[in-house]
C-alpha cells in the first residue's frame, strides 16, 4: 500500500512521453530492439497508471462512495483506456506508428485531468444511483471511442495524401482499408454509447424531478442537455447515412465525419465543465459570475433602500413644518 501511495501522475505520464519519443525517433533513425523497449515502457506506464487509478478509486469509494470521484478521475480513466488500446495495437501492428497519433491524445487527457484536479467532486448523492453509473460509463467510453475515431481519421487523411502523391513517407501507417474500417466502427460505436449516455441522462433528470414535491419539465434549455442532443443527433445522422448510402462510407468522408465529431466532443466537454455538471455546486468561473450578479443586485437594493429612506425623511420633515389648515 505504501508503494501505491508513491505512484503519481508523473510516473505514467513520463513513461508515455518516453514511448512517444521512441515512436518519433523511428522517423529519423533505426535502433535495434526498439520495439521491445517501446513495449516495455508502455507496459510499465500502463501498470503505474492502473495502480494509481486503483488506489485513488479505493480512496474515493471510502470517502464518498463514488467510482471516479471527479473530473480528474474521469479524464485519467479515459487516458487509461487509450493507453491500453495503444498497447494492444502495438502488439497487433508492431510496424505501424499509431502511437505517434494516439499517445498525444492520451497525454492531452492526462493534462486535462491535472487541470481538473482542483475542481469539485461529483455529487455523492446522485453518483450512487444506477442511472448515474450508466450515464458516466457510457459517456466515458463514448468519449474514448470518438477520440479513437479521430486518430484513425487523421491517419487516413495523411495516408491517403501520401498515396495520392505516390510517396511512401518516412513512417509506416496501416492501410487505408484498415483505417477506414476502424473509423467507421468507431463512428457506430460512439453513436451507440452516446445514445445510452443521453438516454440515461434524460432518465436521471426525470427521476430527480419526480422526487420533488413540484415536478418541473426537463430543462431543454440547459446547455449540457442541448449540446449533448446536438452531438448525439450528429453521430446518429452520420451513422444512418453511412449505413444506407454506401458511397458515404468510402474515401475521406468517414475521416471528415469522425474528425468533426471529435471537435463537437471537445466543445461539449468544455461546456460540461463550465457549468459544473455532475457536481453539487457550480464550477469556479460560473460561481464567480453568479457572485458578481448577486453583488450587483445587492448594491441595487441598497441604492433603492437608500433612495426610499431619503424620500421618507424628506416627507417627514415637510409634515413637521406644516400646520393644519395649510399654513406653514
Amino acid at each position: 500500500m505504501e508503494l501505491l501511495q508513491k505512484i503519481s501522475v508523473t510516473c505514467f505520464a513520463a513513461s508515455y512521453l518516453v514511448v512517444l519519443g521512441i515512436e518519433l525517433s523511428r522517423v529519423f533513425f533505426q535502433i535495434g530492439q526498439r520495439r521491445y523497449i517501446r513495449f516495455g515502457f508502455a507496459a510499465a506506464g500502463l501498470f503505474a497508471h492502473t495502480a494509481f487509478l486503483g488506489y485513488h478509486t479505493q480512496l474515493s469509494f471510502d470517502s464518498q462512495g463514488i467510482w471516479l470521484g471527479s473530473w480528474f478521475g474521469w479524464c485519467l480513466s479515459g487516458a487509461w483506456v487509450l493507453a491500453a488500446v495503444y498497447l494492444w495495437l502495438s502488439i497487433r501492428t508492431p510496424h505501424s506508428m499509431i502511437g505517434m497519433f494516439l499517445l498525444p491524445v492520451t497525454l492531452l487527457l492526462i493534462w486535462f485531468g491535472q487541470r481538473f484536479s482542483d475542481t469539485l467532486p461529483f455529487s455523492p448523492g446522485r453518483a450512487k444511483t444506477v442511472w448515474n453509473m450508466i450515464h458516466g460509463s457510457a459517456l466515458l467510453l463514448g468519449t474514448v471511442v470518438v477520440a479513437l475515431g479521430f486518430v484513425f481519421g487523421i491517419m487516413y487523411l495523411i495516408q491517403s495524401r501520401r498515396l495520392k502523391q505516390k510517396r511512401s513517407g518516412s513512417f509506416p501507417l496501416p492501410s487505408l482499408e484498415w483505417l477506414n474500417l476502424w473509423a467507421e466502427r468507431s463512428l457506430v460505436g460512439s453513436t451507440v454509447l452516446f445514445c445510452g449516455g443521453f438516454a440515461s441522462g434524460i432518465a436521471l433528470k426525470m427521476v430527480q424531478q419526480s422526487n420533488h414535491s413540484t415536478p418541473a419539465p426537463i430543462p431543454w434549455s440547459d446547455p449540457v442537455i442541448w449540446t449533448s442532443a446536438v452531438l448525439f443527433l450528429w453521430l446518429l445522422t452520420a451513422s444512418i447515412f453511412g449505413t444506407f448510402y454506401k458511397p458515404a462510407r468510402r474515401g475521406r468522408k468517414v475521416a471528415y465525419v469522425v474528425t468533426i465529431s471529435f471537435l463537437f466532443l471537445l466543445l461539449e466537454l468544455v461546456i460540461v465543465w463550465q457549468v459544473g455538471h455532475a457536481t453539487d455546486q457550480q464550477s469556479p468561473r460560473t460561481a464567480a459570475a453568479n457572485c458578481q450578479i448577486v453583488q450587483r443586485r445587492s448594491n441595487l437594493q441598497l441604492r433603492v433602500q437608500k433612495r426610499f429612506s431619503i424620500n421618507a425623511l424628506a416627507g417627514c420633515q415637510r409634515s413637521a413644518h406644516c400646520e393644519p389648515g395649510g399654513r406653514s
